[in-house]
């Protein structure tokens, strides 16, 4: 691999970026003088923005016990934590990428906004799910698959726009981005242990066919999931259209659209992107060179995010919701999501203090996650036939807290050094965009071989 950090031509940038990312005032900074509260606005526009883009997600994986409960009697009850992660990450890819290759010729924020109401829709959808008792079983599944190609479209839309967007703010918004992903992730985890414990304990884990009471415990839970969903989701559009009208995000916001005929104000730069061509340069020829070029200057940092979204979704949560209590630990499930988060966020915030360059050195990192997957086959994983010599649970919630550390870090520091190394910010951005998509596609494929080998058997009819 290729490392960006020793590319001679890309020292400058590289150097420039270090300044930057050191100096705490710079974070706070962007490229054009403006505000602190201008600043401090847009800043947290982005981490609703990244809120939104994996709100989502983690909603449908916090809701796992009450679609255990809802499939049950079919086919999908035991293997629909897979069956999710390919179809919202596969998904999310394919439209990823759609958004990556028409980038330099839509305007982000419609695109931003399409899709906060694509997934407003689906968690309305989502409230009247859990009181159709008639569509249990398998036509629940296929109703929530559809949710879940939704959202995930809507999603992978939102996320390459905003990311291209983001690329031409200062590397504290990049962090923003990342670390309103992180916070989704533990909103939707709260929400889930508030209402567990209010609701009483289930013990559907332990039973195949719940009693009544624990059934309308779940429905409950789950209603209360998208509710609360569905209000932030509101919020975010409505804040987005407010703080959109900032002069100084409306002044950057232009770089990203250089197709805009309002970019006439603005700096060109080297935002002409693909309407560079010349006539012997037909555009798309001129715009596929321009994605490589890009490529090239970042693609330790997109190799980086790419190995790392991939180990974590290898595992999480297809294999460490499967593992079970040795202490009579109530509710671990709903625990190890949140704590996952928590330090998913930890690593996130970690991200522009740790002064890590190189990408060689963040790919090494990256490689020795791959230690966690044996790791957790050491876990008293339900299907497992290895030996579940750890037994401690709060080993198991250590080993979950980490891989959530690691996991924001690298992603997040990486995306904030590749932008700096490109001349083309809205395609650097962009591309970040789909690495992590890219990444997130791969765990996701990877976690059927992955629970393949833990209980060597099929992963489709597996234990």
């Amino acid at each position: 691999m290729q490392d960006a950090a020793h590319n001679h031509n890309r020292q400058p940038a590289l150097a420039d970026a270090a300044d930057s990312l050191s100096d705490t005032d710079s974070l706070d900074a962007g490229p054009m003088v403006m505000s602190g509260s201008s600043s401090k606005s847009t800043y947290f526009l982005f981490l609703g923005m990244g809120l939104a883009t994996l709100l989502p997600w983690n909603l449908f994986i916090s809701a796992s016990e009450f679609y255990s409960y809802q499939f049950a009697g079919s086919v999908h009850q035991q293997t629909f934590q897979n069956s999710f992660s390919v179809a919202y990450m596969v998904t999310n890819f394919m439209f990823n990428m759609y958004a990556m290759v028409t980038v330099t010729n839509s305007d982000p924020n419609r695109r931003i906004f399409a899709g906060l109401a694509a997934n407003t829709l689906v968690y309305v959808v989502g409230l009247i799910m859990p009181l159709m008792r008639d569509y249990r079983g398998a036509p629940s599944f296929y109703i929530v698959m559809l949710q879940l190609a939704t959202t995930a479209a809507a999603s992978g839309m939102l996320t390459n726009s905003l990311f291209a967007l983001v690329a031409h703010f200062s590397p504290s918004h990049v962090e923003g981005v990342f670390s309103g992903q992180a916070t989704a992730g533990i909103i939707a985890t709260v929400a889930q242990l508030v209402t567990a414990y209010s609701v009483k304990p289930t013990d559907f884990a332990a039973s195949a066919v719940p009693d009544d009471k624990v059934a309308e415990g779940l429905i409950f839970r789950t209603i209360a999931y998208f509710a609360f969903a569905t209000a932030v989701n509101l919020f975010l559009t409505a804040a987005f259209w407010h703080i959109k009208r900032d002069p100084y995000y409306r002044q950057q916001s232009k770089l990203a659209c250089p197709s805009s005929s309002s970019l006439s104000d603005v700096d060109a730069e080297s935002e002409l992107l693909i309407s560079r061509s010349t006539p012997n340069s037909p555009p798309l020829a001129a715009g596929i060179e321009a994605f490589r070029t890009t490529f090239k200057q970042i693609s330790g940092y997109t190799y980086v995010i790419l190995l790392d979204f991939s180990i974590t979704l290898a595992v999480f949560p297809s294999i460490t919701a499967m593992v079970t209590s040795t202490s009579g630990f109530k509710l671990l499930t709903e625990w190890h999501f949140f704590l996952y988060n928590c330090g998913d966020l930890i690593g996130r915030r970690l991200a522009p203090s740790l002064a890590i360059f190189r990408s060689s050195s963040l790919f090494a990192i990256a490689l020795a996650r791959i230690l966690f997957i044996p790791a957790f086959f050491a876990c008293h994983v339900s299907f497992s036939v290895w030996n579940n010599w750890i037994e401690s649970d709060y080993v198991f919630l250590a080993l979950v807290v980490l891989l959530g550390i690691t996991n924001g870090f690298l992603s997040t520091r990486s995306a904030m050094l590749a932008p700096s190394l490109s001349d083309q910010p809205t395609i650097a951005g962009s591309i970040v965009a789909i690495s992590i998509s890219t990444g997130l596609a791969m765990g996701s494929v990877l976690s059927w071989p992955v629970r393949a080998a833990g209980c060597m058997c099929s992963p489709f009819g597996g234990r």
